[in-house]
């Protein structure tokens, strides 16, 4: 397979690709959740597949135990990702961290992206650390307004 990039009239030279499946390929979702699929195996926290979407959960009563826990697991996660020559796009991943009280450091990383505790979008629903609406009913007014 071979790929070019043009922008305008403009045209750069052809490449081989090693590995990949262009994008408006047909068969394209199929082969990607055949090869995510057992991403289940590369973890021990539970994890959610939807589409393209993965969620990971895990609980504890400990903070400082499931911060090691959730770091390390991401590792896990990460390798995985790149022994099977996938890529994590950093800029879209967040975490919630479910609290009764606001004073405990939290500190989540994956392959030196340093995340903060905030919001996260869950299927078609905006969840936050306290499951309070507020975040989604703000998306919807917004939606709504246009």
């Amino acid at each position: 397979m071979f790929q070019c990039i043009k922008i305008g009239d403009t045209k750069s030279s052809f490449l081989k690709l090693a590995c990949g499946m262009p994008q408006v390929s047909v068969v394209g979702p199929l082969l990607f959740l055949i090869e995510i699929n057992d991403i289940v195996k590369a973890s021990n926290l539970n994890i959610v597949l939807y589409a393209d979407d993965i969620n990971l959960c895990i609980s504890g009563k400990k903070h400082e135990i499931l911060e090691k826990t959730v770091n390390y697991e991401l590792k896990n996660i990460d390798h995985w990702v790149r022994a099977n020559k996938l890529c994590i796009n950093y800029f879209k991943n967040n975490f919630m961290l479910m609290k009764n009280h606001n004073n405990i450091n939290f500190s989540v990383s994956i392959n030196h992206h340093q995340y903060q505790n905030s919001s996260l979008k869950y299927l078609w629903a905006i969840l936050d650390d306290k499951l309070k609406w507020k975040p989604q009913i703000e998306k919807l007014v917004t939606k709504l307004s246009k």
